[in-house]
C-alpha cells in the first residue's frame, strides 16, 4: 500500500505523520502494525477531535482528507462558469452542467490526478479559482475551457492575488 502524506499541512493541523497513517488505516479498514500502533497517542487523537469517544474518525477526519471524489469534482463544476458570453463570438459552452457527463470525464480524471483526491488540494484550486473568477469578472468571456485551465494549471496564476474587502464594499486586489 502506498499513503501520500503532505508533510506541510500535517504541520500546520499539528498532526504526527504516524498518527496520520494510524487514522488512514483506521479510516480504510486496514490493521496496522503493533508497533506503529504503539507510536501513537489515541488519547491525544480523542482530545484534539480526530477520534470521538469511542475512537471512531470523526467529521473533522472526514471533512479534510475523506471526502469522496465525485462530490468534489461536483463542487468545481458549479462554480466554474459553464457558459459565458464572448464578446467576439457570442454564447460559449466551457463544460456540461452534469459532472457525470461524457464530455467531462476528461477534466474529471485530469482534476482526480491534480488533486490525488485530496481534500486540502481540492480546497486551495477552489479558493483560487474564486479569486480568479472575482478578478476577471468584467471578463469572463475569455475564461477558458475547463479542460484547457485545468491543463494549463490556470489556478496557480492567481496563488499572490489576495482580494481585500473595504469598508464600502468594494474588493480591491493587491499583488
Amino acid at each position: 500500500m502506498k499513503i501520500e502524506i503532505d508533510l506541510e499541512l500535517l504541520e500546520d493541523i499539528d498532526l504526527h505523520p504516524n498518527e496520520y497513517i494510524a487514522l488512514h488505516c483506521k479510516h480504510k479498514g486496514i490493521d496496522i502494525t503493533e508497533s506503529l500502533d504503539e507510536s501513537v497517542n489515541y488519547q491525544f487523537l480523542r482530545i484534539e477531535g480526530w477520534l470521538d469517544d469511542e475512537y471512531e474518525l470523526t467529521d473533522k477526519w472526514l471533512d479534510m482528507f475523506a471526502a469522496d471524489f465525485n462530490d468534489l469534482f461536483r463542487e468545481l463544476i458549479e462554480i466554474y462558469p459553464a457558459v459565458v458570453e464572448s464578446p467576439n463570438r457570442g454564447r460559449r459552452v466551457l463544460h456540461a452542467k452534469d459532472p457525470d457527463a461524457y464530455t467531462n470525464m476528461k477534466s474529471k480524471n485530469r482534476y482526480r490526478k491534480i488533486t490525488g483526491e485530496k481534500v486540502s488540494k481540492h480546497k486551495e484550486i477552489i479558493r483560487l479559482l474564486k479569486v480568479q473568477l472575482e478578478t476577471d469578472k468584467d471578463s469572463l468571456g475569455y475564461l477558458q475551457n475547463l479542460e484547457t485551465w485545468l491543463n494549463n494549471y490556470t489556478w496557480e496564476k492567481y496563488i499572490d492575488i489576495e482580494l481585500k474587502e473595504e469598508n464600502n464594499g468594494r474588493i480591491t486586489r493587491s499583488l
